[in-house]
């Protein structure tokens, strides 16, 4: 039995017992989509149906992290890797500035420019998009938009942005 990060019950899976818990590494595009189906549904931790299970003395510091990040209790730390400035323009043109500009010096919605934004702001925005947690003005198109987006995407187009400061 794997003792390390959680889930009884989380997803109705066939093969376990609802009493047993499992460990899963997701990376890419795919773990970002299970990562916002479990944010969305966080509310229900706790209850008799889900229940994080955290024992701290067998995480590595790795896991720790990311179960911080999930469970909202830590900061997630960011990535590593350069952000690839002509990919993020290139999805910039192509899926934002038609309404932002081509610098994003347009306000829309009544927000600054989302050229005076940080990076970090633009990726949050991006995924509020994507989890669906966004509800202003187009928030059909920029879900749309957004679903084919990856994590590193949206880090491109928000070091882009903010790139044009």
């Amino acid at each position: 039995m794997i003792k390390k990060i959680f889930a009884s019950t989380l997803l109705s899976l066939s093969l376990l017992n609802a009493n047993e818990c499992v460990c899963f590494e997701l990376k890419g595009e795919f773990g970002e989509e299970i990562k916002a189906i479990l944010k969305k549904y966080s509310k229900n931790l706790g209850s008799k149906d889900i229940q994080v299970i955290r024992e701290d003395a067998d995480l590595t510091t790795q896991e720790r992290s990311f179960l911080e990040s999930l469970i909202g209790t830590g900061k997630v730390t960011p990535s590593s890797k350069q952000a690839n400035l002509e990919k993020g323009k290139k999805l910039y043109e192509r899926d934002c500035a038609s309404c932002h500009g081509e610098k994003g010096e347009i306000s829309v919605a009544k927000q600054a420019p989302i050229n005076t934004w940080k990076a970090q702001d633009i990726v949050n925005e991006i995924k509020s998009y994507q989890n669906q947690s966004f509800q202003g003005q187009s928030r059909f198109v920029k879900n749309q938009i957004a679903q084919r987006y990856t994590k590193k995407d949206m880090e491109d187009v928000g070091a882009y942005v903010e790139s044009l400061r």
